[in-house]
């Protein structure tokens, strides 16, 4: 499922415009090489519509950072929505060597099957020079289809001129006009424009020309930016006119509901029932089913109890239908037909939710497509409607009074209905005729925790030692382990799992294969480890003592600190986690040691740490919980410091005395 033009999970740096504006080279893979005259690329002058503007040629580079390799003199976007069409011109001016490499090369995309692509011009100025660079014979259209590892086709293709004698201190000069649009939104109209970028603009300018008879609503995200409104015959003409704009502070480790840079959202839907309605037209349900899909359904109508029947139905969806979209013209929204789906055996989420939410009502049983933000989260609870806030389609169904919220992309959940796991989606729309809002999604009731039990059993100074891991691990935790042991070669596995250990002590290997017990119902899997330690004991220092230092690697991977540690944005933080490790210890005899005790509360996670020995038995136990996805500005410094305790606390030196 693709979204129809911007949303602020795609505004979150420069990188994207740039790119929709054919800054960056071309990295994706080009499955077919045309001459732009016969792959839908077209060239002339921009429609009589168009009003372009010029750039300030000796506009001070003084807002670029020091190492930047191009400025950002000029970014226009004019649309016309009356008419489909989109006028797009970029100028930026090349400072670097790396600036000419990443810069010479223009890429304008668009979709064939819905769009027309005419390039308008394509030009240097260096000093008093206007050069110009635009040879229809060098323009070639490839079709790159980048969403493949993602395994999803959409039949995109790119123009891409490749710039000759370009130099540094050269402005680059180029525009290109798309028209038409995807039909599955009919005449309804989303977009976002930036207001500030991670790197500063010269100038960011967006023109719209908006039909009198139609009623447009524009959301400002950070900022209080007002378009400058000038009514006409049959248009109003909005525009966005900013100048000299400074590059926004980004901070790494952000929610995902956290957008920093500014933008404003236009919208033609007023309500979320308006965009239900627009919805439902597109979860239409098909009539009538195939016969081996009804076939298949009468066999689950013979399961015993609503719970079993669901169950059996999202572990077909979930597991024999492979997720795979084909994306094309209105497929990018509306599902495939469930027959369809079922027969090929593969699907995006859209199509394999609305497969299920069918099974579901053939069923006899209540079930609804729902629309959700897989990038922004409950962040669209704040926007203005638009079918533009979601990219990602999971399903609700009713089982013994109770709502369910279930992703039929999610491979090898197991367990009852309570105890599946679903991200943090925090609300969607329910596609169902009286839905008017957006509805919030409970987090599972089901927990997901880890907890890993190491037995070391240690004896002379110059003797191997054993190991014996036992993990266990529920809820989300079990869905992951389970998905990597039906994806992985158990070879691989091993491998990996040894070196764990390895890098921890030396000389470890794996003394026998990986055991599994998985009990599906309960969503619960136990693996079984073994090793033997040929150089357990070490000297350390000049006291020639040995030493066998513990360090529990596991939870440390949890203590994660940002990079911007001086924030004004929320931190994120890994949720939920769970994560229990408990080392027992046989010594070679009696030893002494004190009982150690630690517990650390922060507003993001708890930890506790306990260790003690009785006589030739030591145990220390770790328990990492996090408690929030996310924490305010002004906690960090205290996190910050309950990081460092932890650090501090972890890790145990037996020595030989």
């Amino acid at each position: 499922m693709q979204l129809p033009v911007f949303n602020s999970g795609l505004i979150r740096n420069v990188a994207f415009w740039l790119r929709l504006l054919g800054c960056f080279n071309l990295f994706a893979l080009a499955i077919s090489v045309t001459a732009a005259e016969t792959s839908g690329a077209k060239f002339g002058p921009p429609g009589s519509w168009v009003k372009p503007q010029f750039f300030n040629q000796q506009a001070s580079t003084s807002l670029v950072d020091a190492g930047a390799d191009q400025y950002l003199l000029l970014q226009e976007r004019q649309i016309n929505a009356a008419q489909d069409e989109t006028f797009f011109h970029s100028v930026q001016q090349i400072l670097t060597p790396s600036g000419v490499q990443n810069g010479a090369t223009l890429t304008m995309d668009f979709n064939p099957g819905y769009e027309t692509l005419t390039v308008h011009w394509a030009r240097i100025w260096r000093g008093a020079q206007h050069l110009d660079r635009l040879d229809t014979n060098n323009v070639k259209v490839v079709q790159r289809e980048e969403d493949l590892d993602q395994f999803a086709l959409n039949g995109k293709k790119s123009a891409i001129l490749v710039l000759d004698d370009v130099r540094v201190g050269d402005i680059i000069d180029y525009a290109y006009s798309i028209k038409g649009e995807n039909p599955v939104f009919g005449q309804h109209f989303s977009m976002g424009i930036p207001i500030q970028f991670s790197q500063p603009a010269e100038r960011l300018r967006t023109r719209v020309l908006w039909p009198g008879s139609r009623h447009l609503y524009a959301k400002a995200h950070g900022c209080a930016v007002q378009p400058r409104a000038i009514p006409g015959k049959d248009a109003t003409e909005y525009i966005w006119d900013l100048q000299q704009i400074p590059g926004v502070t980004l901070e790494d480790s952000l929610p995902m509901w956290c957008d920093p840079e500014p933008w404003v959202q236009l919208s033609d839907f007023k309500t979320w029932a308006e965009v239900n309605q627009w919805a439902l037209a597109l979860f239409q349900m098909p009539v009538p089913l195939s016969a081996d899909l009804s076939r298949k359904i009468a066999e689950w109508k013979q399961l015993e109890g609503q719970e079993q029947k669901i169950l059996a139905a999202l572990r077909f969806v979930q597991d024999e239908v492979r997720y795979f979209g084909i994306e094309l013209g209105d497929s990018t929204e509306k599902p495939a037909d469930p027959s369809k789906v079922f027969t090929r055996r593969f699907g995006d989420c859209k199509d394999k939710s609305w497969l299920f939410v069918t099974i579901m009502r053939a069923l006899g049983i209540e079930a609804y497509p729902v629309l959700v933000s897989a990038t922004s989260g409950r962040a669209i609870t704040g926007w203005q409607p638009s079918a533009a806030a979601f990219d990602h389609c999971i399903a609700a169904v009713r089982c013994n009074d109770q709502m369910y919220w279930l992703d039929p992309t999610i491979n090898y959940q197991r367990g009852s209905l309570p105890l599946h796991y679903l991200p943090g989606y925090d609300c969607g729309l329910v596609i169902a005729p009286k839905t008017t809002e957006l509805t919030a999604i409970p987090h599972p009731t089901g927990f997901s925790q880890t907890t890993t039990t190491e037995y070391f059993h240690l004896h002379g100074k110059t003797a191997p030692a054993e190991l014996k891991v036992i993990t266990v691990a529920t809820g989300r935790d079990a869905d992951s382990l389970r998905a990597l042991f039906a994806g992985t070669k158990r070879s691989d596995i091993e491998k990996t799992y040894t070196h764990f250990y390895l890098d921890q002590y030396p000389g470890t290997k794996m003394t026998a294969p990986i055991t599994i017990v998985d009990d599906e119902w309960q969503n619960r899997i136990q693996t079984i480890e073994f090793y033997s330690l040929d150089r357990a004991w070490g000297q350390l220092g000049a006291d020639k003592k040995y030493h066998f230092q513990f360090y529990p690697a596991s939870i440390s991977a949890l203590l994660k600190k940002p990079v911007d540690i001086n924030r004004k944005l929320p931190l994120g933080i890994s949720f939920p986690q769970h994560q229990i490790l408990r080392t027992e210890v046989t010594l070679p005899g009696p030893w002494q040691s004190e009982t150690d005790k630690k517990t650390i509360l922060d507003s993001a996670f708890s930890f506790q740490k306990h260790s003690h020995c009785a006589g030739s038995q030591l145990v220390m136990e770790y328990e990492y919980q996090s408690q929030a996805d996310a924490i305010a500005p002004e906690q960090v410094s205290q996190h910050l410091q309950h990081l460092d305790q932890v650090t501090q606390a972890l890790g145990y030196d037996l020595t030989w005395r």
